[in-house]
């Protein structure tokens, strides 16, 4: 009897595997002028305005010590969540950590020489924390003051000669974990990039040259820098290798759910990523991005049936114009012999209750599979999720609006997308982000919502129930 039970264990533990973890942070947003005594009108720097030098001093509201709501993030902060990544891992240490963008401050007059200085700070901190491990580092929009290979010579200690390779040329690479059958693709999303004036508010115009194939003496606007061809032959190659691929990069597909319809990827390109995941689907364990600051996720269908997901980890950086968030942290659970992710654990810092302590206390905010009641990480589940933010005897949208925030306090979350009013309407629009990463198909989605409001409808009338079933079924024709 007890033989049995050994042996029921061991291909137990066989079977699932050796379990590993891996950080992701994003959007660090480092200024290097960031001062603690500095005004949040001026960017949290600590500079005199005309009306202080005219001897009229108004009242200033003082940025501290680890950062503001309306300002990128100040030295302290990173350091303190670099060391929180360091001292919250477990005893066997994490085996990677993805790093997606926006590493510098949003300020569009930095000077290249301060752009080099702020990044190999940053670096040089990652390296010095994890020295054991490898950092896989995507590009942000903010991120292209440098060439590639002004990056590449700060990231050539992390990234292989196959990998810096196409880097240094392009800005993404790929690499295989020969070992344990997993790929890690990171992308250059900076090549899909919407250019167009008012787009998005938040996307420094001081690189807008820099972000098109164009631009950087690529004519192919279908296809800039190859990275379309790369990325499938990639794919392509994975598959007939039985691997499981883990997708990495900066802007995800579809829009941001707290602004109502903005998005970033030009439509041709959003289109197109939509489509390979849905070819290659079976064999992404994941993918893995930053940009938008907060906690949300994505589900991509095929044929009405949820075949992949996205995650955003939210930003280290507190400060988004109009829509702010404490900061974050995650930590992936996953099984290193196929790259099945099994579960994650964001951590956060109450930025208000750091400063007034003048100490960093991350602490761990939830774990995916208990916070939602999951059994596992699917498409299925997280597109079960979902549809839970639309039902009315469900508090599963009250859960996911407190982590998309990183649970921000109370007098701060007016200035979140939804007004901190936790309606029907809001969580609509939620839902129609997660489930509709087309464009086209997010905008008839909000429309059928905006149309049973206009008829009176209530969350619990059988038509307002019938109309987000019709707009379910619309997100997965219109993203085709």
């Amino acid at each position: 009897m007890i033989i049995r039970i050994y042996l029921v264990l061991l291909c137990s533990c066989m079977a699932r595997g050796k379990i590993g973890y891996f950080w992701h942070i994003t959007d660090i947003h480092y200024d290097p002028k960031y001062s603690s005594p500095g005004n949040t009108d001026s960017m949290c720097w600590n500079i005199r305005t005309d009306i202080d030098s005219g001897g009229i001093r108004p009242a200033r509201r003082v940025a501290g010590i680890f950062g503001n709501y309306t300002c990128d993030s100040p030295w302290a902060l990173i350091e303190s969540a670099v060391l929180a990544m360091k001292s919250n891992q477990p005893e066997e240490g994490a085996e990677f950590v993805l790093w997606t963008g926006d590493a510098v401050s949003h300020n569009s007059e930095m000077s290249e020489e301060l752009r080099l200085q702020s990044m190999k700070n940053l670096t040089d901190l990652l390296s010095h924390t994890f020295s054991s491990q490898f950092v896989f580092p995507a590009l942000g929009h903010e991120d292209l003051g440098l060439n590639y290979s002004q990056q590449a010579i700060f990231w050539k200690h992390w990234l292989p000669s196959e990998a810096l390779q196409t880097f240094e040329k392009s800005g993404y690479y790929t690499i295989e974990q020969k070992s344990q059958k997993y790929r890690i693709i990171s992308l250059n999303t900076n090549l899909w990039l919407n250019t167009a004036p008012g787009v998005d508010n938040r996307v420094s115009h001081h690189h807008q040259n820099q972000r098109t194939g164009a631009a950087t003496g690529n004519d192919n606007m279908d296809d800039p820098h190859n990275q379309w061809s790369w990325f499938e032959k990639i794919l392509r190659a994975a598959k007939d290798k039985k691997e499981k691929v883990y997708i990495v990069g900066h802007t995800p597909p579809g829009v941001d759910e707290r602004a109502s319809g903005a998005s970033l990827l030009q439509d041709s390109h959003n289109k197109r990523y939509i489509q390979l995941v849905r070819r290659y689907a079976s064999i992404i364990g994941g993918q893995f991005y930053g940009h938008w600051h907060s906690d949300t996720f994505r589900t991509i269908y095929d044929e009405g049936v949820p075949v992949s997901w996205i995650m955003m980890a939210p930003s280290i950086t507190p400060g988004r114009p109009n829509f702010p968030n404490n900061p974050g942290l995650r930590l992936y659970k996953f099984e290193t012999s196929s790259g099945k992710i099994l579960d994650y654990t964001q951590w956060y810092l109450d930025l208000q209750e750091a400063n007034a302590k003048g100490r960093a206390n991350w602490q761990e905010q939830y774990s995916l599979l208990s916070y939602y009641e999951l059994k596992e990480v699917s498409p299925k589940n997280l597109h079960d999720l979902a549809r839970r933010f639309v039902k009315t005897n469900d508090n599963a949208f009250t859960r996911y609006y407190a982590a998309n925030t990183v649970f921000l306090p109370r007098e701060v979350a007016h200035r979140t997308g939804c007004g901190g009013a936790l309606s029907g309407t809001c969580a609509h629009q939620h839902w129609c982000s997660v489930t509709c990463v087309n464009p086209g198909s997010y905008s008839d989605c909000i429309s059928l919502n905006a149309y049973a409001l206009a008829k009176g409808c209530s969350p619990t009338s059988r038509i307002y129930i019938a109309l987000h079933v019709v707009a379910a079924l619309g997100c997965l024709l219109l993203s085709r």
